[in-house]
C-alpha cells in the first residue's frame, strides 16, 4: 500500500505514497507524539510493589481477590494481543515521521507487557495464564481484536483505515479501561494495590496517547481522502463499537462472576464503559450510540480528574485532534 491512495480532494500531501528520503517532512506535527511517550517513559522497576502482594494475599475478600486476578489476567491478554500494530504502521504509511512515532509506540507496549507479565508473577497468578484464552469472554475479545488485525493487513484502503480507526478508539481508548477502572479504585477507596495503581496509571496515560495519534491519522487521511468516509463506512464503526461492547460487557460479566465490589458497584462500571464508547465514537465525528448516564458517570469522574489529568502540563494544546467533546471529560490538553 505504498502508491497513492488519493481518492478525492486535492490535496497536496498523500500519507499513503512512500516518500523515501528522510527530510522534509510532511508531517511533523505527529513527531510530538513520539516526545510525549519518551517523557512518559517507566518501566515496572521504578513502582514498589511489595505491598500489593501483601494486599492480594492477607487484605482481600475471596470476591475481591477473584476481581483483582481476572482483571490482572485480562489486562495481560489484551498487552499480549497487540504488539506488533504500531510497529507495522510504516508499512502502510511510508514516512519517516509517522513510522518514528509507531516504533515509540511499539517500545513502550513492550514496557507495558513487561509490566503486567511481572504482576502476574509476584501476585501468584502467572499459571492461570495459561487458560485464560479458554474462558469464552476473553475468546471472543481476541476474536474482535483479530478481525480489526486482519483488517489492517488488506490491501484495500477503506478496510486499512477501519482497522485504524477501530484500534485507535476501541482498543486504545477503551478495552482496558473499564479494567484500569477497577484496579485504581482499590487504592481509590481502600488505599489498597497502590504500586498496581502506580503502574496502571502510566499505562493509562500512554495508551491515551497511542489512541490520539491513530485519531489524529484518521482525521488526517478524512482530508486527504474524504471519499473513504461515506455514510456505510460510519455504520459499520457504529457495528463494530455494538460489538465491542457486548464482547466487553462479557469480559466484565466474568471479572465480577465471584461477586462485585461494595466500593465500585457494576453498574458503576458500565456506565463508564458505555461513555468511553460514546467519547470514542466522537472522537473520530461518529454519532455516539449509548444513552449516557451523567448521574453514574459522576461516580468514576474521579478517574478521568485523578488517574488521566496532569496538571500544568499542556503538551496536546496545541493538537488538532481534540480527545474528549464532554465539557467534564479528558480532553488533549489534559495529557502530558
Amino acid at each position: 500500500m505504498t502508491e497513492s491512495k488519493t481518492t478525492g480532494g486535492e490535496s497536496e500531501t498523500d500519507i499513503f505514497s512512500e516518500r523515501t528520503q528522510l527530510k522534509p517532512y510532511e508531517y511533523p506535527d505527529v513527531l510530538e507524539y513520539k516526545d510525549a511517550i519518551r517523557n512518559s517513559y517507566w518501566v515496572h522497576t521504578e513502582f514498589n510493589f511489595s505491598g500489593d502482594v501483601q494486599d492480594f494475599k492477607i487484605n482481600t475478600t475471596p470476591a475481591e481477590k477473584a476481581v483483582i486476578k481476572r482483571t490482572m489476567l485480562a489486562i495481560a491478554q489484551i498487552e499480549v494481543q497487540v504488539k506488533t500494530f504500531w510497529a507495522d504502521i510504516y508499512d502502510e504509511m511510508p514516512k519517516a515521521e509517522v513510522g518514528n512515532v509507531g516504533m515509540t509506540f511499539a517500545e513502550s507496549e513492550v514496557r507495558h507487557m513487561d509490566a503486567y507479565s511481572h504482576l502476574l508473577d509476584i501476585l501468584g497468578i502467572a499459571e492461570d495464564f495459561e487458560e485464560v484464552t479458554d474462558v469464552p469472554a476473553i475468546e471472543e475479545r481476541i476474536d474482535y481484536l483479530d478481525e480489526y488485525l486482519e483488517k489492517s493487513e488488506s490491501d484495500d484502503t477503506q478496510e486499512y483505515v477501519m482497522s485504524l480507526l477501530l484500534f485507535s478508539t476501541f482498543v486504545e481508548h477503551v478495552s482496558l479501561f473499564s479494567q484500569f477502572l477497577i484496579m485504581t479504585s482499590f487504592d481509590k477507596h481502600e488505599k489498597k494495590f497502590k504500586g498496581i495503581a502506580n503502574a496502571v496509571e502510566a499505562t493509562s496515560k500512554e495508551e491515551q496517547i497511542h489512541g490520539l495519534f491513530g485519531v489524529e491519522l484518521v482525521e488526517t487521511i478524512r482530508e486527504e481522502n474524504p471519499d473513504l468516509f461515506d455514510e456505510d463506512f460510519e455504520e459499520e464503526v457504529q457495528a463494530a463499537c455494538q460489538q465491542a461492547f457486548e464482547a466487553e460487557m462479557k469480559i466484565l460479566d466474568w471479572i465480577f462472576g465471584e461477586g462485585e465490589l461494595e466500593f465500585l458497584p457494576r453498574a458503576h462500571v458500565d456506565a463508564f464503559l458505555r461513555d468511553r464508547f460514546n467519547q470514542s465514537l466522537e472522537n473520530v465525528g461518529v454519532e455516539p450510540i449509548f444513552d449516557p448516564d451523567d448521574d453514574l458517570l459522576e461516580e468514576t469522574r474521579w478517574f478521568d480528574e485523578d488517574i488521566m489529568m496532569t496538571k500544568d502540563n499542556d503538551f496536546f494544546s496545541k493538537r488538532s485532534t481534540t480527545y474528549n467533546k464532554h465539557s467534564q471529560s479528558v480532553t488533549a490538553e489534559d495529557m502530558f
